[in-house]
């Protein structure tokens, strides 16, 4: 559940990497070729470090409701940085509802009031990987809780006839 309309369709292809000064959370890594540029000298320049570059992130978000304010998406990762989904979201302006690290605090608190939720509305319904020693494609499902679930009916009433599998 995302807080505003991340868009259909979307392509999100931009680097992950830390914060320069909150060493706990992730970046969206400001891409070097934009904006204001500073000549180095070349014998001052130095090796940046990988959280200084961000490691290349991919997603794909697919939106499937909107109700004005709030979303249910649906997202893709091709990688798997770390709070891929949370930072990319964020990055567009439509963080994860109910995030208190990358997301809006008064909409938190709302949450938190209005109906007793303390988490961030987030959930993966599938998950696919390849078995490390086997190689084997394993696929994980899991249905979703029933608290984000009561708040998913409101913003997509018709969403449990058209996905059945989501919940």
């Amino acid at each position: 559940v995302t807080v505003g309309n991340p868009g259909d369709n979307v392509t999100i292809d931009k680097p992950i990497g830390r914060h320069p000064l909150y060493r706990q959370k992730m970046r969206v890594v400001p891409d070097p070729t934009k904006g204001r540029q500073r000549r180095v000298a070349p014998r001052f320049q130095t090796e940046k470090s990988p959280a200084q570059v961000g490691r290349r992130a991919l997603s794909f978000v697919q939106n499937l409701a909107f109700n004005g304010k709030l979303s249910i998406s649906e997202v893709r990762i091709e990688t798997g940085r770390t709070h891929q989904i949370r930072v990319h979201l964020q990055d567009r302006g439509t963080p994860i509802y109910g995030d208190d690290v990358y997301g809006i605090s008064d909409w938190n608190k709302k949450l938190s009031k209005q109906r007793g939720i303390l988490r961030p509305l987030l959930h993966a319904y599938k998950l696919e990987i390849s078995h490390p020693i086997t190689g084997k494609d394993l696929v994980f499902c899991a249905p979703m809780a029933e608290d984000m679930a009561t708040i998913v009916d409101t913003i997509w009433p018709t969403g449990r006839d058209e996905r059945p599998e989501l919940f």
